[in-house]
């Protein structure tokens, strides 16, 4: 037992034999020791009282004894009391200064051995450990009655007592400076929290006793934070993660900045995650100076408390960071009020400035990004527009047919002005939102397109299910009026005559019927000339006044003589060919004998014939028949 604590601890610090005895009795029962101490304690007590009640007689013994005696008495006495106080004080001594009376435990070899590796090695035991008389004796009891193989707590180091020797002397000042304005430091030692009012220098120094140095369950030690796992993701297998790998303990806090400033500087930053190698590569186009947050990762991720990185987005406003987020109208106005919890359709993680200005560009990239299941307004597309409308079908068979082939529709007027302020009705246009028009990133123009052909290339995009009414009122359309056509006839110069067009009149078509053109939905030019619709109006039974006035009639054929025979000497033979003269054909000449047997055919009497008869003289072929 001997050998074994000289190679622990070193050989023992009382000489020869001493040790050997008093390791002796040490290493007697428990029951042997406490009995003894209570019969020493019995004996001294007896030894006491005796001397006590036999003083006088003791003292006059002393006086009747001869002066050599006497003497000797005294000496012998001094002898034993400056022995006893010499002894005393080198005990003392020995016991409070020297490490040899604590290593001379057994139990002290492990905590003894770290502290001749560490660079309190040159101190003694006690000028940290530091307690009164009476704990030191309650301390040796504890050791006799309980006998433990362990040190337990014993002898509290306080943070003065470290100060105590670490603000000695300016170069051990500074360095002292530098410890306490660290952010660790000032976070734990300058904390009003009932948690850390008695944080000293041991609490988190103290569990690799006699080393100082924190190893990886320092911060779980005193029950601070021994409940804190890492949580998130992959980091949640580690076990071999230390605290301060993620949390700058030591970064140096400015003097005058606040605790709150101290704990922010604890927060994971982009330095402490990037320096593993996996978050590097799955942070390859990390920007630090897009970045809003300062690179501060630990402000909206909590590997302690979130399993995903997508649970750092529930901290946007309850972190205290955006928590006034609702005051900004931008966020809850109408435009974006459905969507205005949900932060990063707009603010990308790491790179969440976004231009407030650009609405196009942020609307496209949040389509893109959740790949269509958000489809945000669109600026109108003028390009994409004029593709659907030239695609449209216009049926061939429509084309205009007549006496002569009608004039082109002039073209729409196409105007690089742009529209009066006050002429475009917001109102009913209230449904879209406003980048569908207006443009905030051009300083030269405020619409997306050059109205009126840009109103036309998004109203007329699709004519065939479009609901024309919505734009074009009823009251707006309704009044009768007058299109100039071009009548020609062979060998004779076109002329022009006035009709009237009532929309009511063709209330039973739709409107693409006539309104064909792509993009400004004009009228085409068989349209306007009504042969379009009404190629079949020579037939029998067509009142021909309704368009053909009788002035306009007689002075194309002056000569009445010749005026019902060989038609097709000036008009298209196809054209006479469907004529039949009917009353109808007859009122266009002679329209002040409408009243003139009204229910009468004209040639049962003025020509002996019915109108099919006669109907063979309005060509030349049969003209003389």
């Amino acid at each position: 037992m001997l050998m074994l604590q000289q190679t622990a601890v070193g050989p023992p610090p009382l000489p020869g034999g001493v040790a050997a005895v008093l390791r002796f009795f040490f290493n007697l029962p428990q029951w042997f020791q406490i009995g003894g101490f209570f019969v020493g304690v019995a004996v001294a007590a007896w030894l006491l009282v005796y001397v006590w009640r036999r003083r006088v007689q003791i003292a006059a013994w002393i006086k009747t004894r001869q002066r050599g005696v006497k003497i000797g008495l005294a000496t012998a006495a001094a002898v034993a009391a400056i022995g006893a106080a010499g002894f005393g004080t080198v005990s003392w001594n020995y016991m409070q200064h020297d490490n040899g009376f604590c290593t001379g435990c057994h139990i002290m070899k492990g905590p003894f051995q770290r502290f001749t590796g560490s660079k309190h090695d040159s101190l003694s035991c006690h000028s940290c450990h530091q307690q009164s008389i009476f704990a030191s004796t309650r301390q040796l009891y504890l050791w006799v009655a309980d006998r433990p193989e362990k040190i337990k707590m014993h002898s509290k180091v306080p943070t003065r007592v470290c100060a105590g020797c670490h603000i000695q002397g300016d170069k051990e000042k500074e360095k002292w400076k530098r410890i306490a304005t660290t952010a660790g430091h000032r976070v734990h030692l300058e904390s009003d929290s009932s948690a850390l009012r008695n944080v000293q220098c041991t609490t988190c120094h103290g569990l690799e006793v006699h080393r100082f140095v924190p190893v990886d369950s320092t911060c779980g030690q005193a029950g601070c934070h021994i409940g804190t796992q890492i949580r998130l993701g992959k980091m949640a297998s580690q076990t071999e993660f230390h605290c301060i790998a993620c949390h700058p303990f030591t970064a140096e806090v400015p003097l005058l900045a606040t605790r709150d400033s101290a704990a922010g500087t604890l927060r994971p930053g982009s330095h402490e995650c990037l320096g593993c190698h996996e978050m590097r590569a799955k942070l390859a186009d990390f920007d630090p100076a897009r970045d809003p947050h300062r690179q501060t990762c630990g402000m909206c991720h909590n590997p302690h408390e979130q399993t995903r990185p997508a649970d750092a987005l529930k901290s946007c406003a309850s972190a205290g960071c955006h928590s006034d987020w609702r005051d900004e109208p931008f966020h809850t106005g109408a435009p974006h009020r459905r969507v205005a919890e949900q932060c990063t359709l707009c603010h990308q993680p790491h790179a969440a400035k976004v231009d407030a200005a650009e609405c196009a560009e942020c609307h496209a990239a949040v389509k893109g990004r959740t790949q269509g299941r958000v489809n945000p307004p669109q600026a109108f597309d003028t390009t994409r527009a004029l593709r659907r409308v030239s695609q449209l079908d216009i049926d061939p068979e429509q084309k205009g047919k007549g006496d002569a082939n009608p004039p082109r529709a002039a073209p729409a007027p196409f105007s690089l002005l742009p529209s009066p302020s006050d002429s475009f009705p917001h109102a009913r246009h209230k449904q879209l939102a406003c980048l569908t028009c207006h443009v905030t990133s051009r300083p030269n123009t405020g619409l997306t397109f050059v109205p009126p052909r840009g109103c036309q290339i998004c109203h007329h995009q699709a004519p065939a299910t479009n609901d024309c009414a919505k734009c074009h009122a009823a009251a707006d359309i309704a009044p009768v009026h007058a299109e100039t056509i071009a009548v020609a006839v062979a060998d004779h110069p076109a002329r022009r005559r006035s009709v009237s067009f009532a929309h009511s009149t063709h209330a039973e078509l739709r409107c693409t019927a006539c309104h064909e053109t792509a993009v400004t939905l004009d009228p085409s030019a068989p349209v306007k000339a009504c042969t379009a619709c009404h190629e079949d109006h020579h037939s029998a039974k067509r009142d021909c006044a309704t368009c053909h006035t009788n002035e306009a009639i007689r002075a194309a054929h002056p000569d009445s003589s010749n005026a019902h025979t060989a038609c097709d000497q000036c008009h298209r033979e196809s054209t006479v060919a469907r004529l039949v003269p009917d009353r109808g054909l007859c009122l266009t000449c002679h329209a002040d004998q409408r009243e003139h047997y009204a229910t009468r055919e004209c040639t049962t009497c003025h020509f002996q014939a019915s109108p099919d008869a006669y109907r063979a003289h309005l060509r030349k072929a049969g003209a003389g028949t």
